[in-house]
């Protein structure tokens, strides 16, 4: 697609419609390409252990994309927001899909209500979050909103999910009313700014920690199905795991643009704490 056409086309109105279905069209296309994947990554592996040994040096030879998603998934990721980006500039946002001087703890503030409807119709039960900045308001790097949001969502969901586990395993006369708060502070250095997500969880052992970024690795028992919700529930719920793809996602989503997702164990207490660092380099270019 070339540029020259498409900002043209925000000037020609039968463009300009032409456009919007192209856009949508490959939106919905590749928005569906992340499931498929982790799907095909998923039978991969569940293959493997069904062929002959000998046969299996091979096939994952054969399969290398499957062993190795990233290159795909980031320039899925890319194609999603060149998209998001043209639809935004077609809406008027002279910035496009990129957030410049946005106000970090209202995006935090509505990414953590997320989960908490996530954990509260999942878990019957939703831990509360306190959101602090040690700094004050400070200016923002520019940022993809959407994907900062989206990784958000995915940490504070597993920090509720360790914390009511923790919860649930207390004996009954020890047990408090309600699931320890989850503290979600924003700070910035140099070059990054950080947004921390400490719980007091069941924390990481070597097996959460070894599959908490394998794309396609869920810790879930149950996939989750949207029409075995639909027959069941009024309305549809956000499932709180199903395909293993939310943290290998976020972290990539990070990445891009010179940022990253870890995780951690607390030093001095129980629980994990997930940092999201998002780069100040408004030149960094994303290469596949």
């Amino acid at each position: 697609i070339e540029t020259d056409y498409l900002m043209e086309g925000f000037s020609n109105r039968p463009k300009q419609i032409y456009l919007k279905q192209m856009v949508d069209d490959i939106m919905t296309r590749h928005g569906a390409s992340v499931d498929t994947f982790a799907d095909a990554a998923i039978a991969s592996r569940n293959m493997e252990f069904q062929i002959p040994q000998i046969l299996r040096k091979q096939f994952r030879t054969d399969a290398t994309i499957l062993q190795n998603p990233e290159p795909f998934l980031h320039s899925r990721l890319l194609i999603q927001l060149i998209c998001e980006h043209y639809v935004s500039l077609n809406k008027g946002k002279p910035t496009g899909a990129v957030s410049i001087d946005a106000d970090i703890l209202d995006i935090v503030d509505d990414a953590t209500t997320e989960a908490k409807h996530v954990a509260d119709a999942n878990l019957g039960i939703a831990p509360e979050v306190q959101i602090r900045s040690a700094d004050g308001p400070f200016v923002p790097p520019p940022i993809i909103r959407s994907w900062l949001h989206h990784a958000i969502v995915e940490v504070t969901k597993n920090a509720m999910m360790s914390t009511v586990e923790k919860w649930d395993e207390q004996p009954f006369h020890q047990k408090q009313s309600l699931p320890s708060n989850i503290l979600i502070d924003v700070s910035r250095d140099t070059d990054f700014m950080s947004i921390r997500v400490v719980d007091n969880g069941i924390g990481l052992n070597a097996d959460r920690s070894d599959k908490a970024f394998r794309f396609a690795a869920s810790s879930t028992q149950k996939r989750w199905d949207r029409i075995d919700e639909q027959q069941s529930y009024a309305a549809v719920r956000q499932p709180l795991g199903s395909l293993g793809v939310g943290l290998s996602l976020s972290n990539l989503m990070m990445k891009c643009f010179g940022g990253s997702v870890s995780l951690s164990n607390n030093q001095s207490k129980s629980g994990c704490t997930a940092t999201l660092r998002v780069n100040y380099n408004d030149d960094y270019k994303a290469l596949n």
